[in-house]
């Protein structure tokens, strides 16, 4: 992880809080810019930030409580219309029409050499009629039968498997699921594909376009997809692969925070620059970083937290985890990504606006929020995410949520939100979030599905860019 620029903020301002230097941390950090104190300049008047920030690497999450965790109404109560919440880590069943929806348990966790010599979880490439998309991470794991083959998942599925693959923490993995499920999936059956919209998916409440869909996993200024305004959003760009790995190997040949905040501004410029109808919103905040965060949180070996060409590049070229590859040894929890996600995006920030039809015409996001400061903060930043993203996120209800508004309302207060209310470290308030908002009843764009591994098995391929020399 990359708290390289906290510890060097903080020694700029005499940080001492008494708690010992995380040099297991320091260790993920990679190698460090030059730059980076530059960078940072405004945590200098703000050394809280970095109390509270690697205190939220250590944060317990629920596993401990021994009371039921989730939303309340203005009264303090707790409001779970359909049943759900956490009770010692676990969520509690839901009811109603939702009452035979099956949930993800907390998976072992630990460092684990993934797939191993497990027989059940060896490579197969997907058949004919085998979906993939746009997330190598969910190929990979669909590859090696850790996710059902087809590529036609559930949420429960989804979310055990993040735990068991990458070592990702059962909040974190919960919470993309959740939001995978509701960008493309049927609720009803938590069902969903990978890819894009499949007959094998039930509509009972309107079209699920699929995990793919444009605008909440899939979005503008990608790593290597295309920005769905010039074509197939579900196509792998090689040009890009490459440009990612030229800018790596003038990072010591790691895919890390250097590497990845270099390319993700790059990419939105791009992006603004070419595509009239480009727009980076609260989406778009929490996906270009995320998805990077990801790189070296999930992708890089545990053993180390290697970053390089050799741990990065099977997933994104072949869909396959590297040979002799660990899964991380501590799970990655929803208080660190948030909070690596704000930290890269300050490490080069962007305006967040629009192109509305014209490169000519990009229009800044009204705020009432000073979002740089918004972004150092973990807790008020994966509040104000999470409000905006579920807002907006919800593909396959979209047509009919306001007529199953109950049952869209009990499943967020039930197993989203329980994560991010009365824990100790959130606490979000969103007692005056739940309206559908104007634009709902608009029909999602059907997502695509990917034509499989993107150099078909043959990485270190033909035109695939390699690293100038094995990083030290």
């Amino acid at each position: 992880m990359k708290l390289s620029i906290i510890v060097s903020a903080a020694g700029l301002v005499g940080y001492a809080s008494g708690m010992a230097c995380p040099y297991h941390l320091l260790k993920r950090a990679g190698l460090l810019g030059a730059d980076v104190v530059e960078k940072f300049d405004q945590l200098k008047d703000n050394p809280e930030l970095a109390e509270r920030f690697i205190q939220a690497q250590n944060h317990p999450g629920h596993q401990k409580r021994d009371t039921l965790i989730g939303p309340r109404d203005t009264s303090g109560n707790l409001d779970l219309p359909l049943g759900g919440g956490l009770l010692n880590g676990h969520l509690q069943p839901l009811t109603g029409l939702l009452s035979g929806f099956l949930l993800p348990t907390p998976q072992l966790p630990g460092l684990k050499e993934i797939p191993g010599d497990d027989p059940d979880h060896q490579f197969q490439p997907p058949g004919p009629h085998d979906v993939r998309g746009t997330c190598p991470a969910s190929n990979a794991l669909a590859n090696y039968g850790y996710l059902n083959r087809s590529g036609i998942t559930t949420f429960a599925e989804v979310a055990d498997a993040f735990q068991t693959g990458f070592g990702f923490g059962f909040d974190l993995s919960v919470f993309l699921s959740g939001l995978a499920l509701l960008a493309g999936g049927d609720l009803l059956t938590g069902t969903y594909s990978i890819g894009g919209a499949d007959a094998r998916v039930p509509n009972t409440l309107g079209p699920a376009p699929g995990m793919s869909s444009h605008g909440v996993f899939e979005i503008d200024g990608s790593i290597t997809r295309e920005d769905t305004y010039f074509g197939n959003n579900a196509n792998f760009i090689l040009q890009r692969w490459d440009e990612y790995v030229e800018i790596a190997n003038r990072n010591g040949g790691q895919f890390g925070w250097e590497t990845n905040g270099e390319d993700n501004g790059y990419r939105y410029d791009l992006s603004r620059e070419t595509n009239p109808e480009f727009y980076a919103g609260a989406l778009w905040f929490a996906v270009s970083h995320a998805e990077r965060v990801f790189v070296w949180e999930g992708f890089a070996n545990g053993t180390d937290q290697n970053a390089d060409w050799n741990n990065i590049a099977p997933f994104f070229l072949n869909e396959t985890f590297p040979p002799n590859w660990y899964r991380r040894g501590t799970p990655f929890s929803i208080p660190q990504a948030f909070g690596e996600a704000g930290l890269l995006f300050l490490s080069n920030p962007r305006i967040l606006g629009g192109n509305e039809g014209s490169v000519d015409n990009f229009v800044p996001l009204p705020s009432a929020v000073n979002f740089t400061q918004l972004a150092g903060n973990p807790a008020e930043l994966g509040c104000w995410l999470v409000e905006n993203i579920l807002d907006v996120a919800p593909g396959q209800v979209r047509g009919a949520i306001r007529e199953n508004f109950d049952l869209y309302q009990g499943f967020l207060k039930g197993v989203i939100l329980p994560f991010f209310t009365d824990d100790g470290f959130f606490n979000c308030n969103f007692t005056g979030f739940f309206e559908p908002g104007n634009s709902e009843g608009e029909e999602p764009a059907l997502g695509l599905s990917s034509d499989g591994s993107p150099v078909n098995g043959a990485y270190p391929g033909i035109g695939v860019i390699k690293p100038h020399s094995e990083p030290s």
